[in-house]
């Protein structure tokens, strides 16, 4: 009996161990590339995405770069959807950018996007993944917010930021916060938090909203941010590196 309550402790603190990690806050690990488009033909813009991933290109571009594609539909926009890419890192990327510059399936596709999209519309930045919880990967309805951080506030911020994650990070499924390397005109840092239903995700922000600790943190952060819009972004195909 003693044996079995120490092996009942042991597996309850690894538990423990394990929710405690999975929820906290931790350095992110990818970097990524986000493509904004306004979608006026939909069907023609998935479709030529499809073409192009089932190319030879694309299985290069796949190999040397290991990047992962995701569709997303976006509102709150006048762009109605994102193509995000994810790599490891900036070497992946690289890589991967070299081969997409000399493809003509790549191109191929983008000419194709000037018939199914509004061509002057579109936009892309390039993120890295600072801090992040959760595992955003598991889910598919997101709230992103694109603020302005003041130059040479970014310590700050972040330490404001993680103070109010902290105390509801059970709220989401997952969380986290990119800081915007190119293409910042905008927009500095892009938050998002994640779940796999609208509705959860619009409780969770409005009971986030709600808080104490939110407006300490709105407090805080006021002087030190400009908000600059915030868009709802689902999930609806993965195109991943590994088949």
């Amino acid at each position: 009996m003693k044996k079995l309550i120490i092996l009942i402790q042991i597996s309850l603190m690894s538990f423990l161990s394990f929710s405690e990690s999975n929820n906290s806050i931790r350095p992110g690990e990818i970097v990524a590339e986000f493509h904004f488009f306004n979608v006026t033909d939909t069907q023609g813009f998935v479709e030529s995405i499809d073409k192009f991933d089932s190319s030879d290109c694309a299985a290069e571009w796949r190999k040397v770069s290991g990047a992962d594609v995701g569709l997303f539909s976006r509102s709150g926009s006048r762009q109605t959807h994102i193509i995000l890419v994810t790599y490891d890192d900036f070497n992946k990327m690289q890589k991967g950018n070299q081969v997409m510059a000399s493809c003509p399936a790549a191109s191929d596709m983008g000419k194709s996007f000037d018939r199914t999209t509004v061509s002057g519309d579109y936009y892309n930045y390039i993120t890295e993944l600072l801090l992040e919880g959760g595992d955003w990967t598991q889910n598919s309805v997101f709230s992103n917010v694109e603020i302005k951080v003041d130059m040479g506030k970014e310590s700050d911020y972040l330490d404001a930021w993680k103070k109010l994650v902290s105390s509801n990070s059970d709220d989401f499924g997952s969380f986290g916060i990119n800081r915007v390397v190119f293409g910042n005109k905008y927009v500095s840092h892009m938050i998002f938090n994640g779940t796999n239903s609208l509705k959860d995700l619009n409780d969770s922000l409005k009971e986030t909203y709600a808080s104490n600790d939110f407006k300490s943190f709105n407090n805080r952060a006021r002087n030190m941010r400009k908000h600059v819009n915030t868009t709802l972004a689902q999930a609806i195909k993965s195109y991943p590196a590994e088949r």
